[in-house]
């Protein structure tokens, strides 16, 4: 009896000292944020541009999407590892459709003088119209976005860290009104990507089609599934466009969430609402939800 109870005391008194060393056990701090900043000790040109961004527009800027790569040592083959962060651009918040498993390839800006040219695009044709609370935790100019699954080309691209923006190969080359139409797709995505978050906000916004996102409906009207047709229901469910899978329209079907929202983003970016009325004519709902967009851009800060 004695020998157990003996064993049990040495038993707990062992647990009550692991306890003590894990409480003791310092948190490891999260240096992420330094993965998007410059070297603070660097003088290079690029360097000097990036950390000169963040501090009048505080938003980090990237010219490629790895964060970082630190050696790890050499493997039993001799061959260095490394530890490689990259930027995840397939993981959106918000999103109703789960877009974790897409990558991207980007084509990166290769001389300075590309460089500073998207950092005066960004200045002149896309930041004035953000205050500092709708600004991306960082931005990502680069030639060109295509998705690797699609094949699709992308004039910007919203992720949760950054929005990455397709400046072509010759900013300075684009005549003022490209440069507009680019900085209103820039600018859609990264308004887009705010809204999603504002659940509360959009309630007014869903309830217009409250019980028809992402759901079939009869088609019996339309047995050639002529487009025409299938986007005139549309319009009476009061939405503007149409889901597609790998780029094919899908008849019958009303769009998600989160294509209709970012679709009313866009429109309401890009056209006033006697617009809106104009085009849109005999549809209530779209002209309801085009007012309520508005609105709610306008509570963002969204300066026009």
């Amino acid at each position: 009896m004695n020998y157990h109870f003996l064993l049990i005391s040495c038993l707990l008194l062992l647990g009550v000292t692991a306890c003590s060393e894990e409480d003791s056990l310092v948190a490891e701090v999260d240096t992420m944020t330094n993965y998007f900043a410059p070297d603070p000790n660097a003088t290079d040109e690029v360097s000097v541009l990036r950390r000169a961004f963040y501090t009048t527009e505080k938003s980090y800027l990237l010219f490629t999407d790895t964060l970082r790569r630190e050696a790890l040592g050499v493997d039993f083959n001799g061959d260095m590892q490394y530890l490689t962060e990259t930027l995840d651009m397939g993981y959106t918040i918000g999103n109703s459709m789960s877009i974790q498993y897409k990558t991207y390839t980007y084509e990166y800006l290769q001389t300075l003088a590309e460089k500073e040219a998207s950092v005066t695009f960004l200045k002149e044709y896309v930041l004035p119209h953000l205050p500092v609370s709708l600004r991306p935790f960082s931005w990502f100019p680069v030639y060109s976005i295509m998705d690797n699954t699609t094949y699709a080309n992308f004039k910007a691209l919203s992720g949760q860290r950054s929005i990455a923006v397709a400046v072509g190969y010759s900013v300075t080359d684009l005549s003022t009104e490209e440069k507009e139409q680019l900085a209103s797709v820039v600018l859609s995505s990264t308004l887009g990507s705010a809204i999603q978050s504002k659940t509360k906000e959009l309630t007014s916004f869903y309830e217009v089609c409250d019980g028809l996102y992402s759901e079939y409906f009869d088609t019996s009207d339309n047995p050639d599934y002529d487009p025409a047709i299938n986007m005139q229901s549309l319009k009476k469910a009061g939405f503007i466009v149409q889901p597609s899978v790998w780029g094919y329209p899908i008849t019958g079907k009303y769009p998600d969430k989160t294509l209709d929202t970012s679709s009313f983003t866009e429109f309401v970016l890009n056209n006033s609402q006697s617009e809106v009325e104009s085009l849109y004519e005999g549809y209530p709902k779209v002209i309801l939800k085009a007012q309520i967009m508005r609105e709610l851009i306008k509570q963002l800060g969204y300066i026009y």
